[in-house]
């Protein structure tokens, strides 16, 4: 029976090495498969954290593009306003020194010549010649009003014009012409 149990004890022990040795080769087997697994997902995350930073790079230039060009935007919108300012005052400082003219002895000569000028370059019949100046009344304009032709209008405003910085020009040629088509 020695014999027998010696064979027994082999065979035990010949199934026990069969198994552990696919025990092992399982191991090793799924150890090559999860570490197999685990560089593809380290790689796939790899890929992802690439994108996403790429993406927030290009979203962030975005922004900082935004915040630039509002800055831009601001800073050309403060000199406009400056800008704007200084044609203002520009514009007062004239109207008043258009107003001490008015007030002068060559100024009814001066305007007598302008109007003339006016009236030729714009070549109506009927032109209607606009003169605002602070002060100035009908009684100092009775000279403009004879170089006009027959049919033409002489309008006297109380107020000096308004100049707005989108005019193109506002001489009084244009001033002329531009009443005589808003009239035809």
């Amino acid at each position: 029976m020695n014999k027998m149990s010696e064979s027994l004890e082999k065979l035990q022990n010949r199934i026990l090495s069969d198994a552990k040795h696919k025990a092992d080769e399982t191991i090793k087997e799924s150890q090559a498969k999860s570490q197999q697994i685990l560089e593809e997902a380290r790689q796939r995350a790899q890929r992802e954290f690439e994108e996403i930073i790429a993406k927030a790079s290009v979203e962030a230039e975005s922004i900082r593009r935004s915040i630039l060009s509002s800055k831009v935007r601001v800073n050309r919108l403060r000199i406009l306003e400056e800008k704007n300012r200084i044609v203002e005052d520009i514009i007062h400082g004239v109207e008043d020194q258009l107003s001490s003219i008015s007030k002068s002895e060559q100024f009814e000569e001066t305007a007598q010549r302008f109007v003339t000028e006016a009236v030729k370059a714009v070549d109506t019949d009927q032109p209607v010649v606009r003169i605002g100046f602070r002060g100035v009344s009908k009684k100092n304009l009775d000279g403009v009003s004879r170089v006009l032709p027959k049919g033409g209008k002489l309008v006297i405003d109380e107020k000096p014009m308004i100049l707005k910085a989108e005019s193109s020009s506002t001489t009084p040629s244009s001033l002329a012409s531009r009443d005589s088509t808003t009239n035809s």
